[in-house]
């Protein structure tokens, strides 16, 4: 008799024993996902969303996708197509501009950190606005536009403030000093207009350069293009248009 109890109590601690790091085995599960090379490391940070957006602004990609991702010159990001697939490391490896045969300028992707790329990469996944069920990534946590707004707050000088909206928005067609030299500008047929030349921007008024850039270049007999930057607020077109005039202007004698 006792020699069952023992047996038995045997195999009660094993089966425990068992149970126990089975239950290790399934937690742990999550934490191999997340520091796996084909994942997002920085999936459920807020933080590193709303760094996702200033990188995002910073290197120019809202000036083809659009300021919300919702596509322009270049394809939009809140849907659910993709040309090449939509897991992490596909698209890592799209903005870092390593898939054969895509569109999408290389040099701007070449220029960022792996960190900034996966950033870039999780802001651009908290913005999707598709079919839930191709899902096939961590969901971002939410980020409100309070927070965003906060986290990229502009100078109460227009031209600074017009030259941060250039700086994102504008220079991957027309380069970092207007010239129309940006990383774009390559695979574009009619290059970006040189905004230095004196000659051309002073034939232009400030009603014009509005209705150019909050309507596009179709709108205005121009080239297609030229997007429509219709998520811009008034007051942040005027403010480029502010800056833009100061890239042809004379330096002083």
């Amino acid at each position: 008799m006792t020699r069952s109890y023992l047996m038995c109590g045997a195999l009660l601690v094993v089966a425990c024993n068992g149970s126990s790091h089975k239950d290790e085995g399934d937690s742990a599960a999550p934490a191999a996902k997340s520091g796996d090379a084909s994942s997002n490391p920085f999936a459920k940070s807020t933080d590193a969303v709303i760094e996702g957006r200033k990188i995002f602004l910073k290197y120019g990609c809202s000036g083809c996708h659009g300021l919300g991702g919702g596509g322009g010159m270049g394809k939009p990001l809140i849907d659910d197509e993709w040309k090449f697939g939509s897991d992490d490391r596909t698209l890592f490896k799209l903005i870092r501009g390593e898939i054969p045969e895509q569109t999408m300028p290389t040099t701007i992707g070449k220029g960022m950190t792996d960190d900034e790329v996966w950033k870039v990469l999780l802001y651009v996944r908290s913005v999707y606005a598709g079919d839930a069920s191709k899902i096939n990534w961590v969901v971002p946590p939410p980020v409100t536009a309070e927070m965003f707004a906060a986290a990229n707050k502009q100078s109460g000088d227009p031209i600074a403030a017009g030259k941060q909206i250039f700086m994102q928005t504008c220079t991957p067609c027309h380069g970092q000093e207007g010239r129309g030299d940006g990383p774009a500008a390559v695979s574009l047929d009619p290059k970006p207009r040189n905004l230095t030349d004196p000659t051309y921007m002073a034939s232009l008024n400030d009603r014009y350069l509005f209705e150019l850039i909050s309507r596009g270049g179709i709108a205005m007999g121009k080239s297609p293009l030229m997007p429509a930057q219709t998520e811009l607020p008034a007051q942040d077109i005027s403010n480029l248009i502010a800056y833009v005039k100061t890239l042809s202007a004379s330096p002083p004698k």
